[in-house]
Parts: C-alpha cells; structure tokens; sequence
C-alpha cells in the first residue's frame, strides 16, 4: 500500500527570504528547504562550481604517499594496483593503471573475482602477488579492513599504499583498527581534515594521482595550502578548461561515473564532480565509452545520472555480477576500435543475461511468497540454484513491491549466501545481530545486508527473524515523500528550465516529487508493447499527457478493481468516465517533429 506525506518544512518568510536572494521561484525555495540546503551554501548547490573541488594536499598520508610511490617508480619497482569488480572499483582501478603508466610504469592490475575471491583483499591475491615479485601493492575502493592481508604482504617485503573511502574497523574499546600498509588514504581516518567524507574510491584515487602527477612533473605544482585545488604559481587558472591540468583533468568523467555508480550523495564537492564529468562523458575521446554510449543511447543531447545509474552503469557493472570485472576494465583501457567493439556486444550481452536472470529470480521468489509466506512479516526466501550475483537486486525489488524486509538465499561455492534489503522500519543489521550463531559471516547497516550460513540454518533463520520481529502492519506501508502539490496547469517550460538547477539529481538530492489529487483522467492507453502507459489528464480546458513506466498490468487490475471495466474501457477509448486518481510526477519537455509541450513523467498512481 503507497500513501504520501508532503515536506512540512520552512515557511512564508524563509520561502520569500530564498527567492529574493537568490532569484529563484518559490518552487525551488520550497524544495531548497526540504532539502535542508543552509542559506550559505545555497549558491554552490544550484550553481556547482569546478573551482570548489578540495584541495587533495588535505587527505592525510597522500603527498607522502605519493612521494613513496614517485620514489618507487624511479627504482623501477613492480607495481600491482588492486582494485574491486563494482563500478567504483573499476573506475579506480582505470585511474590508477593509466595514471601509472603515464608516470611510464609498466604497473599491471587484479580485480577480484566477486564469487571465488570475494570484496578486496584477500591472502591467495597477496601470495599471487608474492610469487609475481611484486614491490608494491596500490589498492583503489578496498583495502581498510583487510587487516590481515596487508600484514601478510608487509612481512612478506611488499609495501602497500591505501587508497580507499570505505569505514575502518574499530577495537572493542573503540580505536580506530588500520591495517599495517605504508600509507592509508582514505577521508574516512581519524584525525582527517578533508572537508568532504562522502566520496567515492575514484575520488580518492583520482586525489591521489592528482598529487602524484604534480610532485612528478605532469602537471604544474599544486599549492599544498588552502581549501581547495589550485596551482601554485596560478592560483586563478581555470582548471576545467585548462591544457596545462588536461592529465589530471581528463579523469573527471571517470570519477563522475563512480561516484553515481557508487550511489554517492550528490551534494557537497560530488556535485561539480558529477555535473563537469557528465558534460565531459558526453564528449568523450575513451573509446570504449564512446562505443558503449552510441550502442545504449544513440545520438542523445546530454548524458545523465540516470543513464549512468540504470543504462550504463549496469553494463558495467554486468561482467563483474557474471564473470570477471576485469572485461569492463579492458573496454576502458583498449585502444582497438574493433576489440572495443566487441567487448561492449559482449557487456550488454552479461547485461541483458543478467536482467533475464534477475526477472526470473523475482517471478521465482513471488511463487514462493504467494504459496509459503503470505503471513511473513520477515521475507527470508532460499532459492537453491538463483546466481549468487542477482540475489540483492532480486532482494531489492521483492522489498519495494512487498515494502516487507527481505533476503534472498542461493547456494554458494561452500554453503548458503545472501542478500537483504530492508525498510525504514527494520534495522536489519540489529536484527541479524540478534540471530549471529546462525551464520558463518554477516555484515551490513541499517537497510542492507550480506550474510553466509549452513544450509541446515535456513528455515531456523526464517522462523528466528520472523519470531523476533515487532513489526506492525502500519510499518507495511510505503510512505513517499513528494514536495509539494501542484495542478500540472501551471507547469510551464520556464519552470522545468528552473528545475535543471537543481541537477544532478541522485542519492542525497532525489528529483523532487509533485502530487495532484483527484486528476481526471481524460484518455489512456497502453504503450511499448503493452508494458507501459499514456495517460491524458484534464487540466484546464485542455490536457496534459503523464507516461507511465512501470507495470501497466498490475495498474490495470487496480484500476478495474476500483471503477469497474465499463470505467476502464470508456478511458481506453477516449470517452467521458469517472476515473480519478492520485499521482506523483515530475514534468519534463517533449520534443516531437520539432515541436515542445510540457508532459510528466509519473513516479506514482495511487488508487483509493
């Protein structure tokens, strides 16, 4: 069931106090509120500046970090970079082995297998690297928790540098628990002064080489000094556009692709960092994501954080869920037009086999529910032969369609795995905390979780979860928060070109939500092979089309159940009925044949 709360925050003063100030409508004051944006930074929220990014002289250990490793270079040392199989870590890994290569080291790479090595660091990664000869070990997206790892490569007369984002593990007493490695980079630290903690490891890494690059020459010298990145002797040069920074530069659609990939907050210093990457993934001279974009979005105006997070992004992502991250990071580093093109048929291809797979796991999942666990407050659902990969993304959609926590359970290599996805309601961590002599391993936070456990501990964690559990039907509700309300008669071009300063839109800065109740629907029908549909609402003496791009089945039963068939079928055929419904959108311009109006785009239909 979805109801909606609309923000009560702010009032009539504020509201004025931001328009006049910051020459905005009412509209973007409301929503500046809600999103708590303090009047003083207000200005670098809705214009993001490319001169705001942090100075990366503040991250601790990096300028000496950056010497160890200049230092290295120089002996000729072997060099391994050891990165992750998700976006993040695939986007520092690119940074880091370009980056080096550049400095002319002939440094290789390692990209953990998700299913055979696991996240990170691991000792068979550490004896490979033993019996390669490796000097020195540069991590990106991984390396603050692998403890053991690390003491294992230092005793073994393997330096390592730290490049990470992740929290660190802490002692019983609460200090701060860091590996042995020769240099931890990582915001995250005690005792750290960057500004910003919420970047992504191709932050980090790109940080790095940044001072790498300027205490090898690349690139001019920085000023170690001040708030933010300038150049020593230029402090007024303009960076974005600058041939002198271009190495360091060039990485910003890369780090912006992390950062969304990642699910960052877009706020603070990601916001320049997302919007200048897009415009520069856009134009981008990267073989390999030149071809992916024409292949997934045509000729298109303008890339997005949405076609970052759920076009490409995905594809990215695929090889690593499917076989090996390292296919990804080959695209990125191949100069071959012809191999590039090969390797991104083949990462659409894992792409589409994972969405395949992903529906068949909720079709699956939803047949169990129905039959076994329609009374389940906890949905704790074992699918033996489900890939190990897809059981999160399974997890998450079982969760937004049920609004119930859920985990999904698949048979691993050596015993059961899973994957929860929770509600706002359920602290899922607690919960498993609760039930820790079932596993093997756990880990997680409030909304997600992973977990390994014996098969006889299945059904035992179903009935422990569920026989724990306090949850109300109240807590079964899915509450959405939408903005304000607004007749879409009043949307006009001149509002939706101010609701672009609120951009990018992503975690942190979700695209703001409009609800008008009791929207007469004037016409419908269904679209796209019957999987979506188009609505004509009644707004003034016109109408407004809304485009529904969720299931238009399951909307359909709702509809019929509610106002009947005769209802139904006089809106699928244009004629006067009695259909009125809630709904949630965002407005955006269509352009067709050369010509512009105004439509919405519906997040939600709500039927009452």
């Amino acid at each position: 069931m979805i109801k909606y709360n609309i923000y009560n925050k702010g009032n009539k003063e504020l509201f004025e106090k931001i328009q006049s100030e910051f020459n905005v409508s009412e509209v973007i004051s409301r929503i500046l509120v809600n999103r708590d944006i303090p009047l003083d930074d207000i200005v670098d929220f809705i214009h993001p500046d490319i001169k705001k990014l942090y100075n990366p002289y503040l991250l601790t250990d990096v300028k000496e970090g950056a010497l160890f490793t200049k230092n290295a270079i120089e002996k000729k040392a072997k060099i391994r970079v050891i990165g992750d199989y998700d976006i993040d870590g695939i986007m520092s890994t690119y940074i880091l082995v370009t980056g080096l290569r550049c400095l002319g080291v002939d440094c290789d790479y390692q990209i953990p297998h998700r299913i055979e090595d696991g996240y990170g660091l691991n000792a068979n990664i550490i004896r490979h690297a033993i019996d390669d000869g490796i000097d020195l070990i540069v991590t990106c997206d991984n390396g603050v928790s692998a403890i053991d790892e690390i003491k294992l490569a230092r005793d073994n007369g393997i330096d390592v540098v730290v490049t990470d984002h992740h929290e660190l593990l802490h002692e019983d007493d609460g200090r701060e628990l860091r590996p042995e490695a020769n240099f931890l980079i990582n915001p995250k630290r005690a005792g750290d002064k960057y500004p910003f903690k919420s970047i992504c490891g191709a932050t980090v890494a790109w940080k790095f080489m940044t001072v790498l690059f300027a205490e090898s020459g690349i690139i001019p010298e920085m000023n170690p000094d001040g708030n933010y990145m300038e150049l020593r002797d230029e402090p007024g040069e303009d960076y974005a556009e600058s041939e002198k920074l271009r190495p360091i530069m060039s990485y910003l659609e890369f780090v912006a692709f992390a950062t969304i990939g990642d699910v960052m907050e877009l706020t603070g210093e990601n916001r320049p960092i997302v919007k200048y990457g897009l415009k520069a993934l856009k134009d981008t001279d990267n073989i390999g994501f030149r071809l992916l974009i024409d292949n997934r979005l045509g000729n298109v105006d303008s890339v997005t954080t949405y076609h970052v997070g759920f076009v490409l992004g995905p594809c990215i992502n695929a090889s690593g869920r499917l076989d090996t991250a390292a296919k990804s990071l080959e695209l990125l580093l191949e100069e071959d037009e012809k191999r590039a093109a090969e390797l991104t048929h083949e990462l659409t291809e894992l792409n589409e086999e994972r969405k395949a797979m992903t529906e068949e796991g909720v079709d699956k999942a939803f047949s169990i529910i129905e039959e076994e666990m329609t009374d389940d407050k906890v949905l704790v659902i074992y699918m033996p032969d489900i890939h190990e990969s897809v059981a999160g993304i399974v997890a998450g959609r079982i969760r937004e369609r049920c609004c119930k926590p859920t985990i999904v359970l698949c048979d691993g290599e050596e015993c059961v795995k899973g994957s929860g996805r929770s509600i706002e309601a359920y602290n899922m961590y607690e919960a498993l905390h609760e039930v820790q002599d079932l596993f093997i391993k756990f880990g997680g936070h409030p909304m997600a979780a992973g977990m390994s456990l014996d098969r006889e501990n299945v059904n035992a964690l179903r009935e422990r979860l569920n026989g724990n559990c306090s949850l109300t039907e109240e807590d079964f509700v899915d509450i959405r928060i939408i903005d304000m309300t607004l007749n879409p008669e009043y949307i006009t071009p001149e509002l939706i070109e101010e609701l672009e300063l609120l951009e990018p839109f992503g975690n942190g800065n979700k695209k703001p939500i409009f609800a008008k109740k009791n929207a007469k629907i004037h016409s419908m029908r269904k679209i796209a092979e019957d999987k979506y549909f188009k609505f004509e609402f009644e707004i003034g003496t016109g109408t407004i089309t809304g485009l529904y791009f969720q299931d238009a089945s399951e909307l359909e039963e709702k509809i019929i159940a509610k106002f009947g068939i005769d209802e139904y079928n006089k809106a699928l055929r244009g004629k006067a009925n009695n259909l009125a419904v809630t709904i949630m959108f965002y407005p955006q311009i269509n352009e067709f044949r050369g010509v512009s109006s105004v439509q919405i785009v519906l997040s939600d239909v709500i039927i009452q």
